[in-house]
């Protein structure tokens, strides 16, 4: 009786830490991407961009990759493993499916390192052991490049990448693109070029590599030429409504004012202040600051003009600590709202009272905050278009009970 009791409340504690655990994503894996500011502001049906909608498909697959794995023990035990197997292998492959969709859709987190363990050993099952050394396949390969490259392991993400991308024919242009912001990272220019020009090559409408390729010529010496080439090309196949199509038209304001063309650098100067107030609209801060856009100013507005615009355009990083609430308290991740942080301030306990829990919205009961203030601020920001939809989806998930 001793030895079965015992057993049962090790059962338990293992339950209640299974229901303890909370995930931890890494630091740098979650970026901050204007498309999630455009949804939190209710503004996502008014952009056609087709990267916004791939970005969105590209998250909500890594949702439910990352829910189902979030149903597997953390376990490496063998008996367990076998009983998850099928779980195991979906939520790999869906997660990986997400990272090449879209990168920046799918952060990494402890837990998922962990996911990563447990596929290679579930594939490496029936394998007999003189084979295992070497042995993957498309997804563990490309599994194992997603978590080198968040974790800056860049020479050995370059292998990786090169290995599948040798071994498997039909893998999507954003694989070469993977692979050259790892060749940018080390400082390698000119096999960066190669592959953004491979990625184009696989799908020349993979349109964001031509707007790399602009910026990364601009950054070498004498090769303004393939620099504005670029960034023209950006502007015929891109969209109108990204900062890149803004950073492409305020660079060739700047290149052709170089070569003397200044009615076609003015014209592009023009066009970039358009560009700059539609992003505005939609996303609700401008583009920052960048050392290019200060050249285009001081070279197409008068002094007292151009100052009066950069000191506008500094305050970018109130607009970067403002994204990164919203990151935090979860209406920017790939996964819902927590009653355990504020969905404003990201806080964990009620304002001035650390052992009290937070409040959750009266309408919608599906997202919390720690004080009036910040429910009506961020009722304000962005909760006003989502209260609606979020209650008639709990109700709906309370009926189908």
């Amino acid at each position: 009786m001793t030895e079965v009791a015992i057993n049962n409340n090790n059962t338990e504690e293992k339950v209640v830490q299974e229901q303890e655990y909370q995930d931890r994503f890494l630091e740098g894996s979650q970026r901050l991407v204007p498309y999630d500011l455009l949804e939190a502001r209710g503004k996502l049906d008014q952009c056609t961009d087709p990267d916004a909608k791939n970005y969105k498909n590209a998250k909500e697959l890594f949702r439910k990759g990352y829910e189902l794995c979030m149903t597997i023990p953390r376990s490496l035990d063998d008996d367990i493993l076998e009983k998850h197997e099928e779980d195991i292998k979906t939520a790999s492959e869906t997660m990986v499916e997400a990272w090449l969709l879209d990168e920046r859709a799918a952060p990494m987190s402890e837990r998922i390192l962990i996911l990563g363990q447990q596929y290679e050993k579930v594939l490496l099952k029936n394998i007999p052991e003189e084979e295992k050394e070497g042995f993957f396949v498309k997804d563990s390969l490309l599994f194992s490049a997603w978590i080198l490259l968040v974790g800056r392991q860049f020479k050995h993400c370059i292998t990786t990448l090169t290995l599948a991308i040798d071994t498997y024919p039909d893998l999507p242009a954003r694989v070469f693109f993977l692979r050259a912001s790892c060749h940018l990272s080390l400082g390698k220019a000119r096999l960066g070029i190669k592959d953004l020009e491979r990625a184009l090559e696989r799908d020349p409408n993979f349109s964001i590599a031509y707007s790399v390729l602009g910026s990364v010529y601009l950054s070498l010496e004498n090769e303004r030429e393939n620099a504005v080439k670029n960034f023209k090309l950006y502007l015929q196949k891109g969209h109108p409504d990204t900062s890149d199509t803004v950073h492409a038209l305020y660079a060739l304001s700047v290149l052709l004012n170089y070569k003397k063309k200044k009615s076609e650098a003015h014209n592009y100067y023009v066009k970039a202040k358009a560009a700059e107030e539609r992003f505005k609209e939609l996303y609700g801060a401008h583009t920052g600051l960048s050392d290019l856009k200060r050249e285009a100013i001081e070279a197409h507005e008068t002094p007292a003009e151009a100052a009066k615009l950069i000191a506008s355009y500094t305050p970018k990083q109130q607009v970067d600590q403002k994204m990164q609430q919203l990151l935090e308290s979860g209406i920017l991740e790939s996964f819902p709202p927590s009653p355990n942080r504020c969905s404003y301030c990201s806080a964990s306990h009620a304002k001035n009272k650390p052992d009290a829990p937070l409040l959750a919205c009266g309408a919608c009961r599906s997202i919390w905050y720690c004080s009036r203030e910040c429910q009506v601020a961020d009722y304000r920001f962005s909760h006003k278009t989502k209260c609606k939809e979020m209650k008639e989806a709990k109700e709906a998930k309370k009926a189908s009970k």
